[in-house]
């Protein structure tokens, strides 16, 4: 492998790429629910929001593992020798704890990702802007709780929320707060329950002997069973609550699709996690987890496409 393709896969694995992609439903959810009782924004604003979330989503992911590198280095023979499959593995897992990517390196591309989701969210508003600063201020203090407490799941599951919550600006600068309140509360639950504590329960045997603390490793597979179910069960119905409150706007496919989404990618695995509180069982909660967003926000365009038209504003 050439040296450019092994510093493409460096960063790709730096920015966990697939999960990056992925996440730009989350945004995309938003402007959908937003557009449906506001009409759809200019093709060229929409591509706008579409890079300068890819760009943010790749600095935050990117930014994980920038101030986790100490951590991670302790760790990183054991993480290379895990076997399961787990979505975030695309490209090198943890390339500066494992010395394939310079730290100067990962630093000059967070920087650069960063300014490129700024610029781009100023084009879009000021509130997306603010939102972006601070969805990266929460994901620090995350980084930064690592071995202080487990409970750092909840700032995981807010800087989601605020990373999302800048999509409805795409569409429109006048929010509705409960719907927007129901959507936040929507991607933190699914942020919370389906792929940060289900992740940190894969990962538990190795964050134990480094000292990091997360809910599995501290109050067990019960407690974390219970976020878990807790927190799936909300995002489920959460997610065809609004689906549905904006159905003369995308019709009845996107909360129909939503419940199916929700029944494949996070109710069966979380019920599997429960009768088998292992890694793997946790692993397949976390990949299909991470898959949801993007299944709703089909469903969501299939039903926009087909449902009522929604008005346009003047």
């Amino acid at each position: 492998m050439t040296t450019l393709a092994l510093s493409v896969r460096a960063l790709y694995g730096l920015s966990r790429g697939t999960q990056a992609a992925l996440s730009v439903a989350q945004p995309l959810l938003a402007a959908v629910v937003a557009s449906a009782a506001t009409g759809p924004p200019t093709p060229g604003r929409l591509l706008v929001a579409v890079l300068g979330a890819t760009a943010g989503y790749l600095a935050v992911f990117s930014a994980n593992d920038l101030i986790d590198a100490r951590v991670d280095r302790r760790g990183a023979e054991q993480r290379v020798a895990a076997g399961a499959f787990d979505i975030d593995g695309a490209g090198d897992r943890h390339p500066i704890a494992t010395g394939r990517l310079p730290y100067a390196a990962a630093l000059l591309w967070v920087l650069l990702l960063s300014a490129t989701a700024l610029v781009l969210a100023a084009l879009i508003s000021w509130v997306c802007v603010v939102l972006f600063a601070v969805a990266a201020l929460l994901e620090a203090g995350y980084c930064a709780l690592a071995t202080v407490t487990p409970w750092k799941t909840v700032l995981s599951g807010l800087m989601v929320a605020a990373g999302a919550a800048a999509g409805w600006f795409v569409t429109t600068p006048e929010p509705d707060w409960p719907v927007l309140g129901l959507f936040c509360l929507w991607m933190a639950a699914w942020e919370i329950g389906g792929r940060n504590v289900p992740n940190d329960w894969a990962d538990a045997e190795d964050d134990r002997p480094l000292g990091i603390r997360t809910v599995p490793v501290v109050h067990g597979p019960r407690a974390a069973g219970i976020v878990v179910a807790c927190c799936v069960a909300v995002t489920s119905v959460a997610g065809v609550v609004l689906l549905a409150s904006r159905a003369p706007g995308i019709g009845a496919v996107a909360p129909a699709g939503a419940a199916l989404a929700a029944a494949w990618g996070l109710l069966w695995p979380a019920v599997r996690l429960l009768r088998d509180p292992g890694p793997d069982a946790a692993l397949v909660l976390f990949n299909r987890a991470s898959v949801y967003p993007a299944l709703v926000l089909l469903c969501a365009l299939a039903g926009a496409l087909t449902g009522v038209p929604a008005p346009q504003v003047p």
